[in-house]
């Protein structure tokens, strides 16, 4: 509703706003398995390393290769995998 003020006048404009809550966003997951390059095989014991925007995490694979990382705040990562009888890959 548009406020109509004439010359020299003065209007006192009291408000009262009600707050917005907004709710977090949802944490998300990195999983995957890590493969020996040359056998297809899954590598047990390789360490998965994640960080930035204020975050860090890690994890091992599994028997299998495979890891997974959960409740990962939404944002831009770098990870990392090592092994000691592997090359390390950054991503």
């Amino acid at each position: 509703m548009p406020i109509d003020l004439g010359p020299g006048e003065a209007k006192q404009l009291d408000v009262a706003l009600t707050p917005i809550t907004v709710p977090p966003p949802d944490p998300a997951t990195l999983d995957g398995i890590v493969t020996d390059a040359e056998t297809g095989h899954g590598i047990e014991g390789v360490r998965v390393d994640m960080s930035g925007d204020g975050w860090i995490g890690f994890t091992y694979t599994g028997a299998d290769g495979s890891y997974l990382i959960d409740n990962i705040p939404p944002g831009t990562y770098t990870v990392i995998f090592s092994h000691p009888d592997y090359e390390t890959k950054t991503i």
